[in-house]
């Protein structure tokens, strides 16, 4: 990963077979951040996407092998049990400019990726929340 940070905005730069959702994490918690919010866009040689049913509270993953376009992932970052909790969602293209979309669970680098992670100044935090089974951020 390579990094530099511009007027408070962390620019990111994954390369081919770091793990996104692992390399944000990590960053954060070297860094401390405690909130923030990004965007991605890049290449990817696989992904896994996800959709929640709520009625079973439980997330069905689809795991995609093959070149794909990272079109748009958006995300942010909260605390959960004291450490840093990337939630993202992500529309990937293929070959053929089929797009794809859903909750980001993990991503691993094609070529490369390009990450703008922007801190806020106070933590927000999740809590498990028993109606709907996901871990919900608490603006109390």
């Amino acid at each position: 990963m390579k990094h530099k940070e511009l007027n408070g905005t962390h620019v990111l730069v994954l390369l081919e077979g770091e793990k996104l959702i692992e390399s944000i994490t990590d960053f954060c918690s070297s860094k401390k951040i405690a909130a923030a919010t990004f965007t991605v866009i890049g290449a990817l040689r696989e992904v896994e996407l996800g959709f929640y049913d709520l009625a079973a509270k439980e997330y069905h993953w689809k795991k995609i092998k093959a070149e794909l376009e990272l079109d748009s992932a958006t995300g942010n970052v909260a605390v959960l049990e004291g450490k840093p909790l990337v939630h993202a969602h992500a529309t990937v293209s293929d070959n053929e400019m089929h797009a794809f979309g859903g909750h980001l669970k993990e991503a691993i680098i094609g070529a490369s990726c390009e990450v703008f992670l922007t801190p806020l100044q106070e933590k927000i935090e999740r809590k498990p929340d028993e109606k709907t089974g996901l871990n919900l951020l608490m603006l109390d």
